[in-house]
């Protein structure tokens, strides 16, 4: 059986000259690769001179699932970016509740926004565990300032929806009751509802179609009991 080994340690003083130099040579060469590191990554920081006027959204790779991981990692080097989420209802387990978790929309992608050259794409691919960058021709592909307002602009209708449908009341138990249409092609029709989906703020009635009974989904608002 072995011996487990006992550990001491060893004071400044206890060293020879010739192991402190070693351990001040180690100690030197560290501070000056961190020194490195952060002038490297400093070139693509937001706080670069001229950044305003010459950055450009890029496209960054990285695993499946660590796309928060890589995000935070660029934002805390006081580096551009977005990875926009998307909230998702986890199914709960056991007698365990429901949570929600929130899921990156682009898997695997996160985007940048950089000065376009070969110095801020060092200091990026340097800044957090990222796989690359999306190119174009050997080139990193620039995103079209147009298309980023689009997917931006989406980004934030989705929020703001998820919103407003945490505020709006449940929806009453229609299941199994009659009630009548509204409006559109088949006002004042008397139907039965069938289910409800209540994520859609909708219910799903039984509406007869060319001599069958067809399900169709309407908003609730255009039915009233």
């Amino acid at each position: 059986m072995r011996k487990k080994t006992d550990y001491r340690v060893i004071a400044e003083n206890e060293l020879s000259a010739g192991e402190r130099d070693r351990l001040d040579g180690r100690q030197s060469s560290a501070a000056a690769a961190r020194d490195r590191h952060a002038a490297l990554v400093a070139w693509a920081k937001r706080d670069r001179p001229g950044f305003e006027t010459l950055a450009r959204w890029v496209v960054a790779t990285c695993r499946v699932g660590r796309e928060v991981e890589a995000s935070d990692s660029l934002t805390a080097a006081g580096i551009e970016c977005w990875c926009p989420r998307e909230r998702l209802r986890a199914r709960p387990r056991r007698r365990l509740q429901a949570v929600d978790i929130f899921r990156p929309v682009f898997r695997g992608y996160i985007f940048v926004r950089v000065i376009p050259d070969r110095y801020s794409y060092a200091g990026l691919l340097s800044a957090a565990r990222l796989r690359g960058l999306m190119c174009d021709g050997g080139q990193p592909y620039l995103m079209p300032p147009a298309l980023m307002e689009r997917l931006m602009l989406a980004a934030l209708e989705r929020e703001r929806k998820q919103e407003d449908s945490e505020n709006l009341p449940p929806l009453p138990d229609l299941v199994g009751k009659r009630v009548t249409i509204r409006s559109g092609p088949f006002a004042e029709f008397a139907v039965t509802v069938r289910r409800l989906l209540s994520k859609r703020r909708q219910v799903v009635v039984e509406i007869p179609i060319f001599g069958a009974m067809k399900e169709v989904p309407l908003d609730v608002d255009l039915i009233h009991l």
